[in-house]
């Protein structure tokens, strides 16, 4: 029988311990560390995610129960102690590190796009946390949360760039921290209206598509037919308020929109001068996507409850939770894109510390079948006449 590495040993695969340890040592995450190194604590924060397990105890319990897996995972024994001060202290960069070097490893594997059909969906979803538990995360008297700002690509089905703040943070004003690259097209919904972020995007080189505000003041420069399914109307306008000519002092598209399956009244606001109202509306309507990125995540990895009440906890348990989803994709990517993610989540976490190839875990139909041995001539004599 042909031997095979824990499915969580095939996992860790996609990050090399040598590349990983090269930034541990990079941010002496390690400095002074006897029981419990940078690489035990991913190792058995992934385990955590990717296993379901619901508190810290239940985590090293049930990891400390495979011990005999640690040697090839390159582990040891943990301290229920140790790791809660090991998520308390260690600097999150190696983590961050971590989910960038893995997001590459997706990019690689996908096919290549024109520039000029990328997108990029923004938004924010909300965790709400203990307030007595969490009182650093406090945003209302009785509230405590915090938000992940997340740029997504509805494309590769992954998250580029996510930030963790308060959940008091206005969206808007996490703009500024989210990565903007020439010759994307952004869509945002009503939260993100800044108008000169909106110019900013301009001069770069980007497009946009966002939803415009009931009470913008603008003067309209061409009407256009209201062409496609679900258009009402196609405007070129400019902003004319003091502060919004000043912020965003550019042509812009103004388009009304009727959503068929709800008659819901949409009014986009645009940069793009030259796409149909149609495919602008089509753009819009992708962000459904990330919304489903945000549902899924809450229902299939821990964010929800935390392993530790530190900002710094919470926040490198996000991290390997977005590194897990990550690791998900590069095993849908190798070869398994007839199954969801979420049905590879499933194989996965009851399989972590079986010894069986991923292969073989996601298509068992693949294994080698028992063949019956047929009987000699000699033991089957006393058949042969009946």
């Amino acid at each position: 029988m042909k031997y095979h590495n824990t499915v969580l040993h095939q996992l860790l695969n996609f990050l090399p311990r040598q590349r990983f340890q090269a930034v541990v040592d990079r941010h002496n995450g390690d400095h002074r560390t006897r029981s419990l190194s940078c690489w035990d604590q991913l190792v058995s924060l992934l385990f955590s995610q990717l296993s379901g397990r619901q508190s810290l105890r239940d985590l090293v319990d049930s990891f400390n129960s495979k011990n005999a897996h640690h040697y090839h995972l390159g582990t040891r024994l943990i301290r229920r102690s140790s790791l809660a001060d090991a998520n308390r202290d260690r600097p999150i960069a190696i983590f961050q590190e971590t989910f960038f070097y893995l997001l590459e490893k997706v990019r690689d594997r996908l096919p290549k796009q024109d520039a000029t059909e990328l997108v990029r969906l923004i938004d924010a979803t909300t965790i709400d946390l203990n307030m007595n538990q969490f009182e650093w995360a406090k945003f209302r008297s009785s509230k405590a949360g915090i938000k992940l700002h997340t740029v997504y690509d509805p494309h590769a089905e992954i998250p580029v760039f996510f930030e963790m703040t308060n959940a008091k943070v206005n969206d808007r004003k996490a703009l500024s921290s989210l990565p903007m690259m020439p010759g994307i097209t952004y869509v945002v919904d009503r939260a993100y209206n800044d108008y000169g972020w909106y110019y900013s995007l301009t001069q770069q080189g980007s497009k946009f598509v966002g939803r415009m505000k009931s009470n913008a003041v603008y003067e309209v420069v061409e009407t256009r037919p209201a062409k496609g399914a679900g258009v009402l109307a196609d405007e070129e306008i400019r902003l004319t308020s003091n502060k919004a000519k000043k912020d965003c002092p550019i042509s812009l598209r103004r388009i009304t929109f009727r959503r068929a399956e709800d008659q819901k009244l949409l009014v986009f606001i645009s940069n793009d001068l030259k796409c149909s109202a149609a495919e602008i509306a089509s753009l819009y309507k992708q962000r459904w996507q990330i919304e489903l990125f945000f549902k899924w995540i809450k229902q299939n990895l821990k964010i929800k409850k935390f392993l530790g009440r530190s900002e710094n906890a919470v926040h490198i348990q996000v991290l390997t939770a977005m590194i897990s989803y990550l690791l998900l994709k590069l095993v849908q990517l190798g070869g398994f894109s007839h199954l969801s993610l979420q049905q590879i989540s499933r194989l996965m976490s009851v399989n972590l510390t079986s010894r069986r190839s991923i292969h073989q875990l996601l298509n068992p139909e693949t294994e080698r079948k028992i063949v019956a041995p047929q009987m000699s001539p000699q033991l089957n004599f006393g058949l042969s006449f009946a």
